[in-house]
């Protein structure tokens, strides 16, 4: 596998800055959709769908460059690696085409892609995916104006799944970690394809029922490989919201089977709490 490169995970849209002169009013502002892009399909099938990105009517004309990708999340979230089409071995992305490969766009006007999936014939059951990503590329013609600023390059990439069945989602959760500013949960995926993962931790005081607070944990992809575990971390609320005592914690997840998942532990928190100023 050759090195990946890496980038923050926080957001599907990153922003690059290039070293020479532009007004910061040049900037690009386009809409897309940045939802999954997910296809059920059949050993041997050839399936197409499309991909759309338009410029606001103020932009100027802009060229942009795409490629499909490999990428996978850190177990705790924080990067995501891109690497070559076919790095791994769930990748779809050798199966995926995507035409234009660059294009030029007015503003006001659209980049449409028609992507092109060509499923092998002896592919294995479960969930493939990849990353399409489209790049903004600077213009070496522009005309560049006096003073000295950024040029801000804008780049979004959205994920590609295609389901091979029979498709078996499963989880299992390995540990809940508290401390005194943040929940952990450790999952591992154990189904053989990428699993939507959402749910809340619950604190419970001893002998009651009713949780005394509830923090929700977003919405996460655990993927199969190369990284099949997921530390996912969330913030607790205040302390006067949730003060320092014996908790029983529950765990509790949607991974979109007919039932939840989840576990629960007794925990005692500490909570960090700010010194008073004179």
């Amino acid at each position: 596998m050759r090195s990946p490169n890496v980038i923050p995970a926080v957001t599907l849209v990153a922003v690059a800055a290039t070293a020479f002169i532009a007004s910061p009013a040049e900037a690009v502002t386009f809409n897309a959709s940045f939802a999954p892009i997910r296809i059920s399909a059949q050993p041997g099938q050839v399936l197409t769908t499309s991909y759309r990105l338009g410029l606001d009517e103020a932009d100027p004309r802009t060229h942009f460059k795409v490629d499909v990708q490999d990428w996978w999340r850190s177990e705790d979230g924080r990067q995501s690696f891109y690497a070559p089409a076919g790095s791994i071995s769930r990748s779809c992305g050798h199966w995926v085409s995507a035409n234009p490969m660059e294009a030029t766009v007015a503003g006001g006007e659209a980049l449409n892609i028609r992507l092109t999936v060509s499923v092998p014939q002896d592919v294995q059951p479960g969930g493939y995916w990849c990353a399409l990503s489209v790049d903004e590329m600077p213009d070496p013609l522009a005309v560049m104006p006096d003073g000295v600023g950024v040029k801000f390059l804008a780049s979004v990439s959205t994920g590609v799944y295609v389901y091979i069945d029979p498709v078996e989602r499963g989880a299992d959760v390995l540990a809940i970690d508290v401390d005194g500013s943040r929940a952990t949960a450790r999952i591992e995926n154990t189904g053989n394809t990428p699993t939507a993962v959402e749910g809340r931790f619950e604190f419970v005081r001893p002998g009651e029922t009713r949780p005394v607070a509830v923090v929700a944990l977003p919405r996460n992809m655990l993927l199969t490989e190369p990284v099949r575990t997921a530390a996912l971390s969330v913030p607790l609320p205040d302390v006067a919201t949730l003060p320092s005592g014996r908790y029983t914690v529950r765990l509790i997840l949607d991974i979109g089977l007919d039932h939840y998942i989840g576990l629960q532990r007794s925990v005692d928190l500490v909570r960090d709490t700010p010194a008073i100023q004179d």
